[in-house]
């Protein structure tokens, strides 16, 4: 009996939706370093985190900027503090909505947009309020465990 390997080059290769490549193309030319994932996302990094932007669906009139997991909730006491620090941050910016889901914590931003190349007007500002939010939570959760 002879042992054959994984032959991974016959995987499929993941094809960009127009919106992802469009998505792709404009966040290069703002000096990000984009990539693809496998679901058909678009993730890059900004000042030390990771973000995607959901355009698996090519609809690129809806604008998903998501922050995914970036604080982990370790019982429910914590899960509750979580809760707390998302209203705090939701006082202090009016963009985005914090997500306390039962083992972490996650952000996003959505909004539709009026036309297809609209996402290149709103993206940034929007990764920068998503970004303020996000410090915002995590200001909050720092400040409970100091008291």
């Amino acid at each position: 009996m002879t042992e054959t390997k994984s032959d991974f080059t016959s995987l499929p290769e993941i094809i960009p939706t127009p919106y992802a490549s469009a998505v792709l193309d404009f966040l290069a030319e703002e000096g990000f370093r984009p990539n693809l994932d496998e679901d058909g996302d678009v993730y890059f990094r900004f000042e030390g985190m990771t973000y995607v932007v959901i355009t698996r669906t090519d609809e690129p009139t809806v604008l998903t900027l998501l922050l995914p997991p970036f604080w982990p909730l370790e019982d429910a006491a914590e899960r509750t503090r979580a809760l707390e620090a998302a209203m705090v941050a939701h006082r202090h910016v009016r963009i985005g909505r914090v997500t306390v889901l039962d083992d972490n914590v996650v952000a996003s931003v959505n909004a539709y947009l009026p036309d297809e190349n609209s996402f290149r007007a709103v993206l940034l500002s929007s990764l920068d309020g998503l970004k303020y939010l996000a410090l915002k939570f995590r200001e909050h959760m720092h400040a409970q465990l100091e008291n």
